[in-house]
């Protein structure tokens, strides 16, 4: 069996494991036994025998009694699958004896690809599929080859490189053209979404921290216009304090009206508002999150929720990425009612009233209070998420303002709001996410778990006005090589993952007045576009089609009977009859008074020796097989 074929086999084997592997979901424990496959390969490249069939018997019994364990224990028969697969190529890799065993090899192979696709939507693990699939491609040929016996007479790494590529190509036409479905494997996604803890209905006091420590990127975001910073990214809003937990108590979400493909949440004027196409990662919330004050959302697969309290929400939580679109007006006021929940304060807060009236003893209006509040905070507290327990006896705001003096934006943001309905000024905390890196890259903003934030929003005069008590901080900035390996990983998720019938239509566009722009032109706008869409969609596969064939007819010979069938076709196109069935002594007679009679010769000499002898030919001689083909042509050409 050719060390290439085996090379192959042994690759894809180990790819698909590493593919299930890279997507983080699999089990470490379970996947152990997946090690065993490096040495069955080498094994088996090395050309040493199978292992006895009572050993493969006995693992294979007792990798079905693990399997089903796995899926009664864990509960999820999908992740117990490719936990089973891995073993089963650990096992397989000690077992390969005839042809149908490689084939194995490759369905399971491809089989975890498909379950690592449902796992992980990475472009690392994309990098890994595109080079799978060539390879998956190169074995199926070479495996139609060495079932025939072609191996020793031809050349067989340019009709596989060329059939590779074409089919990768085939595979991005089809990717485009098909419909655009969500849809998930077995009605279940596998992809868990990041913890995010400060965006619920409860949360506890002091959870902000534990999320402004991580760096995963929450969203990515491509503005309309740029908007004067700074960027608040507003998401829940929430109102009643027990001295430990936060809590919403507009619990009740409505359904927003949508008109046409936008859900509108207000009437407003679409020049003036800035858009922002946001791409969120898959969360463990359901909140949408965009510049106060959201107007309109254009989202894909999900209805459109709000609670009362300027709080939007998805119909349920993004297993997948999401993708939704969002126009705001963007300001730093909307309007609002009074509301007694907005003036509640937990038990043992009077020292806390005490030093607002202090801090606000010149102010006039509430509005000058608010101010002098936040003035306050900045000024005279350090920022830091190193924050030590309260002391025993006192609750965390009384210890932030009195004892440490030092905390993050849950511990100023909650002590403005107390303060402020202590003066009997109606105010709430809001959660959300602040400012963000620009990727000069990709001309985007990067908003990561570590820019969560909470401010303040206080009601004057029938408005809701924010408030940031914060004070600010110094940033790292990330380098050039990682915001151009984001931008890498932007491009991937948003034309592959998150490709839509939208991107398709443009794409097909795009094709159609390449092969209809006359035509097109002379009719009117928009008229009969989807047929063009499909007229130039058919020509371009048409094209592939024809392209494949004329590659697969003339890289189905090898080197030599490749050569004898283009002297034939000289022959022919001097004027001289070459049927098919022409033979190497009817080929000679044809040249009989030509000067090239004696190259002729030597070269059906080299073909019979090569072609029917089955005698490889070495470099020297495909070099003088070549350059007596030359000569002939060009001897017929005179």
């Amino acid at each position: 069996m050719p060390r290439t074929y085996k090379f192959l086999t042994a690759f894809l084997g180990l790819t698909g494991s590493i593919g299930l592997v890279i997507t983080g979901e699999i089990n470490p424990v379970m996947a152990a036994g997946g090690i065993a496959t490096i040495p069955g390969y080498y094994r088996f490249l090395k050309g040493r025998a199978a292992a006895p069939g009572w050993v493969v018997g006995v693992c294979s019994v007792l990798t079905l009694a693990v399997f089903l364990f796995d899926s009664l224990v864990s509960g999820d028969f999908f992740i117990a699958v490719a936990h089973l697969t891995i073993t089963f190529q650990a096992i397989k890799s000690y077992d390969l004896k005839e042809p149908w065993d490689h084939l194995q090899v490759y369905f399971v192979s491809l089989l975890q690809m498909v379950i690592a696709s449902e796992l992980s939507q990475s472009l690392v693990f994309g990098a890994v599929f595109i080079i799978f699939l060539m390879a998956l491609v190169a074995a199926m040929v070479f495996s139609h080859f060495v079932k025939n016996r072609h191996e020793g007479g031809v050349g067989l790494m340019k009709p596989i490189m060329m059939i590779s590529l074409l089919s990768l190509a085939l595979t991005v036409v089809l990717f485009i053209a098909l419909p655009r479905k969500t849809f998930t494997f077995l009605g279940k996604s596998h992809v868990k979404g990041m913890r995010t803890s400060g965006f619920a209905d409860r949360v506890n006091f002091g959870s902000m921290g534990e999320i402004k420590l991580d760096p995963s990127v929450v969203m990515r975001i491509e503005l309309g216009r740029d908007p004067s910073p700074p960027y608040y990214w507003r998401g829940m809003t929430l109102d009643y304090f027990t001295g430990t937990l936060w809590r919403n108590t507009t619990s009740d979400r409505y359904r927003t009206v949508k008109v046409g493909d936008e859900y509108v949440i207000g009437s407003y004027d679409k020049k003036a508002a800035v858009e922002q196409s946001i791409y969120l990662e898959p969360i463990d919330s359901d909140i949408i999150f965009g510049l106060t004050e959201i107007k309109g959302i254009k989202v894909d697969s999900f209805l459109v929720r709000t609670d009362g309290a300027h709080a939007l929400f998805l119909s349920r939580k993004a297993a997948r990425r999401a993708f939704y679109t969002a126009y705001s007006i963007v300001r730093s006021v909307v309007p609002g009612v009074k509301d007694s929940r907005y003036l509640q304060l937990p038990a043992g807060m009077e020292r806390v009233q005490r030093i607002a009236r202090n801090i606000t003893s010149k102010g006039r209006t509430d509005k000058e209070r608010a101010v002098l509040i936040e003035r306050y905070l900045k000024e005279n507290y350090s920022y830091s998420l190193a924050v030590s327990s309260p002391r025993e006896g006192i609750d965390a705001v009384t210890d932030f303002l009195f004892y440490s003096k030092k905390g993050f934006c849950e511990h100023y943001a909650t002590s403005m709001v107390l303060m402020l309905r202590g003066l009997g000024i109606p105010s709430r905390i809001v959660n959300g996410f602040y400012g963000g890196e620009t990727n000069k890259y990709g001309g985007y903003i990067i908003v990561r778990q570590s820019d969560a934030h909470s401010w303040v929003e206080a009601l004057i005069n029938n408005e809701w006005i924010r408030f940031d008590p914060t004070p600010s901080v110094p940033k790292s900035h990330p380098t050039g090589f990682a915001l151009f390996l984001d931008s890498l990983k932007m491009n991937w998720e948003r034309y592959v993952v998150g490709f839509r019938g939208e991107d398709q239509r443009t794409i097909l566009k795009y094709l159609a007045a390449l092969f209809v722009y006359p035509v097109a032109y002379a009719m009117k706008a928009g008229e009969m576009k989807d047929l063009w869409y499909l007229v130039s969609l058919s020509l371009l596969l048409v094209c592939i089609i024809y392209v494949v064939r004329k590659v697969m007819v003339k890289k189905k010979y090898g080197f030599v009977s490749q050569k004898y069938l283009d002297l034939r076709k000289a022959i022919a196109g001097a004027g001289a009859s070459a049927p098919f069935s022409i033979t190497p002594g009817e080929v000679i007679s044809k040249v009989r008074s030509l000067s090239i009679e004696g190259e002729v010769r030597e070269f059906m000499r080299l073909y019979e020796e090569h072609r029917f002898g089955r005698k490889p030919m070495g470099p020297g001689e495909r070099k003088r097989y070549g350059s007596l083909l030359h000569t002939i042509k060009r001897g017929l050409k005179k």
